[in-house]
């Protein structure tokens, strides 16, 4: 009777690990590598690009990532993805939990996630299922905030301001973000979209 009780406690929790684990898709890029340690410190899938965007991988390359020269939201998120580091590459938590924008809970904008948030910098970062999903949250965040549909980030807002509620290093996120987009910190992410 002791043995087939500690046999069903076995299974018990085997199913309850498989089951538990999440779904991550696996390519040809993720089947073959080791998975990356974030900065956050617990193990994650690592990156995972699908093409979807731009019709090929995305990498630490700027040249890979989704843009547009007619859609300045994408070079919002093209400044924002450089100031959060996505282009260090592996190693770094926006790289490896496909998550350009260091995006919170709250700012999944509807895009899959491939397992909890993790900790990173003193916050929780998404883990998207793909990076892909991941620039996409972030153009929908801009997108928000641009047209006045946030409910954190008013319209009215400098760039300065939305630093500060933005990024823990605001004044760091700042410079890069204002640098890169050759613009005032003291004008607004909606002036330089429609001016």
């Amino acid at each position: 009777m002791n043995l087939f009780f500690i046999l069903a406690v076995l299974a018990l929790i085997v199913a309850g690990y498989v089951i538990g684990v999440p779904n991550t898709p696996v390519t040809s890029a993720t089947a073959s590598a080791p998975a990356q340690q974030p900065a956050g410190g617990s193990n994650v899938s690592g990156h995972v690009s699908d093409g979807s965007l731009t019709g090929a991988p995305i990498t630490p390359d700027v040249s890979t990532w989704p843009g547009s020269d007619t859609d300045k939201i994408w070079n919002i998120c093209t400044a924002v993805a450089l100031a959060e580091g996505f282009n260090l590459g592996p190693g770094t938590a926006p790289y490896d939990l496909n998550n350009p924008g260091d995006l919170s809970p709250g700012d999944e904008g509807g895009f899959p996630t491939a397992g909890p948030a993790q900790a990173h910098g003193g916050s929780e970062i998404i883990f998207f299922a793909t990076c892909e999903g991941g620039f996409s949250a972030l153009y929908a965040k801009f997108a928000r905030i641009v047209t006045g549909a946030s409910t954190v980030y008013p319209a009215s807002w400098s760039w300065a301001q939305v630093a500060a509620q933005y990024a823990g290093n605001a004044g760091n996120w700042l410079a890069n973000v204002t640098n890169y987009l050759g613009v005032d910190p003291s004008s607004t992410p909606q002036s330089y979209v429609n001016g």
